[in-house]
């Protein structure tokens, strides 16, 4: 990094950090005292870390009035609100389970609450924050909460919006990013969490997950997990928008359409020129293949045809039959 872009990222912060206490703060407050809530609308974007979910929200952000929040369930470092808790990563609730602290942090965090210096990150990722007291759209984009998925719905309106991807695909790009060379390391690391106070879903595989050796089957075991819940879900689809993220890449007016259809909200006409543009997390190497319309099959230049086996068996393993090799799933199963 050079001299000029460390001072880039040091005046933005420290723009961030005004904006926290001039804005931010003052709005949660007069949250936390019923004032303002009851007018925004939330929209919530549920997917896999790799999955889409940045380009979902660059484009949802469309809307007028919008502020994104920013990964609510990472928790590395976790803020103030959130480490009572105690959650793991990609935490896991039954449907019907009661856990009184998880209930209050969402509560907190839907509406609007959630106010401490330590939860600066959520809301760092917008240009501005300078009218967020006259916000409608609250856009949440979260890659750690799939499994939450039935629980929340239950309790919270957060028009959710479940984004689905090719294992192959995720898992290509997460061999390329350096956030998952410990499992390289060691395959079973955090595998399942011990501190995890619901670990019935792995008990329920832990056939196929003691069965791991590879790094493609530990990813493949992750994201079949993350996926099962909401996948399998009988009202999958119904309780949630369900969006296969190959359909929005090659049929992007027909499922934006039908998205912001479902919503009830007005599609922004700009929206449309945003599709092809990479998010801010796509690495340097797969940006010319959003550009020319190249993304679906690029796994199958960075995979070996071991790997792409390796992975589609545990998939296929956790009965998640909606994927092959084809760059494109079977869709009928997708959208039941």
């Amino acid at each position: 990094m050079t001299l000029q872009q460390s001072l880039k990222k040091k005046r933005y912060l420290l723009h961030k950090i005004y904006e926290h206490y001039r804005f931010v703060k003052p709005y949660m407050a007069r949250n936390k005292k019923g004032g303002h809530t009851n007018t925004v609308t939330n929209i919530s974007i549920f997917s896999e870390p790799r999955g889409g979910s940045t380009w979902m929200a660059s484009l949802l952000t469309r809307l007028p009035q919008s502020v994104l929040v920013f990964e609510p369930m990472f928790l590395i470092p976790a803020y103030r609100e959130i480490e009572p808790v105690q959650f793991v990563f990609n935490q896991y609730i039954p449907e019907e389970a009661a856990w009184p602290e998880a209930t209050e942090y969402f509560r907190k965090l839907y509406h609007q609450e959630i106010d401490s210096f330590s939860s600066l990150r959520l809301y760092y990722s917008n240009k501005s924050l300078r009218d967020i007291r006259n916000s409608r759209y609250f856009i949440y984009k979260d890659v750690n909460s799939n499994m939450l998925l039935p629980w929340l719905t239950r309790q919270f309106d957060i028009n959710p919006i479940y984004l689905l991807r090719h294992p192959c695909a995720v898992i290509s790009s997460q061999l390329k990013y350096r956030h998952w060379d410990y499992i390289q390391q060691d395959l079973r690391a955090y595998f399942p969490d011990p501190k995890d106070r619901h670990q019935e879903l792995f008990e329920q595989y832990k056939d196929v997950i003691d069965k791991i050796s590879k790094p493609e089957e530990r990813l493949a075991a992750e994201w079949a997990l993350h996926n099962v819940v909401p996948l399998k879900h009988p009202e999958n689809n119904r309780r949630w928008i369900t969006v296969s993220y190959e359909k929005l890449y090659n049929e992007p007016e027909t499922e934006l359409e039908n998205i912001f259809s479902r919503l009830g909200v007005d599609m922004p006409a700009e929206i449309y020129s945003a599709i092809r543009k990479p998010s801010f997390t796509t690495i340097n190497s797969s940006k010319s293949l959003i550009e020319q319309g190249g993304q679906l099959a690029a796994w199958k230049q960075s995979l070996t045809t071991a790997q792409v086996r390796n992975i589609l068996q545990i998939v296929r393993e956790f009965g998640i039959d909606v994927y092959d090799e084809s760059p494109e799933p079977d869709y009928s199963r997708i959208y039941v």
